[in-house]
């Protein structure tokens, strides 16, 4: 049984406390440790959502207050994390970590398979930590920061900072947030205003999914909500049917490219199945919390208003019972003397005669109508107009002289792929025609490969800080080409190139040395 517990901070993650508790003790060994947590030896934990907790409250002081619920839904990513699923599966998940179950809850969350990943390192606020050493002498790891997605601080309105404390270190060796792996240092923002007001809004809404939400919608509830609101938007009819063209085009207006592949969800417009197209589909696929957040953001809608709607219409059938007004022997017979008084007229012309009476026949007595009607004559297949071979040349001349603009193009870099190189030159679909033999094998062959697309703007990037006069850091490089905090491939990719640099530079030097001496 444990004889005390740390004063727990408010938003403090649980392994933040078990971390402070184990410091406080001077304990050494981890599995003495878990032991005296626990009562037995814990095997590999999640940080987010642990299990066992209620062997944990079991073993707290006898005057502990402390409950099950209270760690779950204080001290846990819990609340974030099932914010978007069902009542039924929010309590299963809320059981399995109060009993150790033996289940991945993290898969059973959708982070197992989901493109949007947590950061692989602790992070917090330099001011928060800084405010918290002046008032009580020691901090810890809050939840807040974890969030994917989470940029800036909406406390102190500056950007999160990665600690040095991966993930899998803090499961086994309890670090503490303390001032050997944090500082006050404030990181320089290079991202725009409005970058910085559309993830202080996210923030916003995500603290509400931490502090204050306890409800649970079902998927299908929360897809009719969005089509509610899409429809008011005019992004769907009344009846409900997407306008996904419009929609995604209006999406990719309100958010810079930038920004979404920041938060780990840039939307390709190329691929037919893209995660926006889908997202507001009904189906039984756990979508990430995050692109709730950036959806609702999207429709001007707070989380909070949401979770306090009772009622929605989503998509709606009308199905309308037509009587017809006359008999069909009427009609018929008016319809047979109209044809017989315009002998040689096709169907299209005998409709116009007769406007009413045609509706009407076509409507209640297709088949008759059709067998009884004159029917157009076929046409003769048009003969090709178009010298495909001519206009194959002129648009491979158009892609290429689109591909050198593209390169010489100021600014962030462009990937050249097919998409980019038609909106360059103008183009819509008949640049993809199968009958563009050599235009086609040409953007197939220049069409840029996300890794070059990467080094090219990690290159980019290093030249404009260059000419700037800006330090090079590898956390300067990949902010201001836009890539965020959280990739490591990102990163190792930039130390590679900027290694590469300063070789370069290094050698440049020795050369100038020896031509002067």
């Amino acid at each position: 049984m444990l004889n005390f517990l740390p004063v727990l901070f408010q938003d403090e993650l649980l392994v933040s406390i078990f971390s402070r508790y184990k410091n406080m003790c001077g304990m050494i060994s981890k599995q003495a440790f878990e032991r005296d947590l626990f009562d037995r030896l814990e095997g590999r934990k999640s940080v987010w959502l642990p299990q066992n907790l209620s062997a944990f409250v079991a073993n707290l002081p006898p005057n502990s207050k402390i409950t099950v619920e209270e760690l779950i839904q204080n001290h846990t990513m819990y609340p974030y994390y099932t914010a978007f699923l069902s009542n039924q599966k929010s309590k299963l998940i809320f059981d399995c970590m109060r009993r150790k179950s033996g289940k991945a809850i993290e898969s059973m969350v959708g982070l197992g398979g989901s493109k949007v990943k947590p950061s692989n390192v602790l992070r917090y606020c330099p001011l928060c930590f800084q405010s918290d050493m002046e008032q009580y002498g020691e901090s810890c790891w809050r939840r807040l920061p974890q969030i994917p997605g989470a940029i800036y601080c909406p406390i102190h309105k500056v950007l999160y900072k990665d600690s040095n404390v991966l993930i899998t270190e803090s499961r086994n060796a309890y670090i503490c947030a303390d001032e050997e792996v944090c500082n006050s240092e404030l990181v320089e923002d290079v991202h725009t205003t409005n970058f910085k007001a559309l993830n202080l809004k996210y923030m916003k809404n995500a603290s509400y999914l931490l502090f204050h939400n306890q409800n649970r919608l079902d998927l299908s509830f929360i897809i009719q909500f969005y089509i509610d609101r899409l429809r008011e938007k005019q992004l769907a009819s009344n009846m409900g049917s997407l306008y996904i063209d419009r929609l995604l085009e209006a999406f990719m207006k309100y958010y810079p490219s930038d920004y979404l592949e920041l938060m780990q969800s840039e939307v390709n417009l190329e691929q037919e199945a893209n995660w926006l197209r889908i997202f507001v589909r009904s189906n039984n696929k756990n979508r990430s919390p995050l692109r709730h957040l950036l959806f609702l953001q999207f429709l001007n809608v707070d989380v909070q208003t949401l979770f306090n709607t009772d009622n929605v219409i989503g998509k709606c059938s009308i199905t309308i019972n037509r009587s017809p007004l006359f008999s069909i022997e009427e009609r018929r017979k008016a319809w047979l003397k109209l044809v017989e008084e315009n002998p040689g007229a096709n169907r299209s012309q005998l409709k116009e005669i007769g406007k009413g009476l045609h509706t009407w026949i076509y409507t209640h007595d297709w088949n008759w109508y059709n067998e009884v009607t004159p029917k157009v004559e076929k046409r003769k297949k048009r003969t090709a107009t178009v010298d495909w071979e001519k206009r194959d040349e002129e648009y491979l001349q158009l892609a290429q002289q689109a591909v050198e603009t593209i390169l010489k193009a100021e600014g962030k870099p462009i990937r050249i792929t097919p998409r980019s190189i038609r909106y360059a030159v103008g183009i819509k679909r008949s640049f993809h025609h199968p009958k563009l033999v050599k235009t086609g094998k040409y953007l197939k062959e220049v069409t840029e490969d996300i890794q070059s697309y990467r080094i090219r703007k990690i290159k980019w990037a290093i030249n404009e800080m260059i000419k700037n006069g800006q330090r090079l850091t590898v956390y300067k490089i990949q902010l201001y080409a836009g890539f965020g905090e959280g990739n490591q491939d990102i990163k190792k990719e930039i130390e590679r190139i900027l290694n590469d640099y300063n070789r370069v530079e290094l050698q440049s030097y020795k050369v100038d040395f020896k031509n002067e001496t």
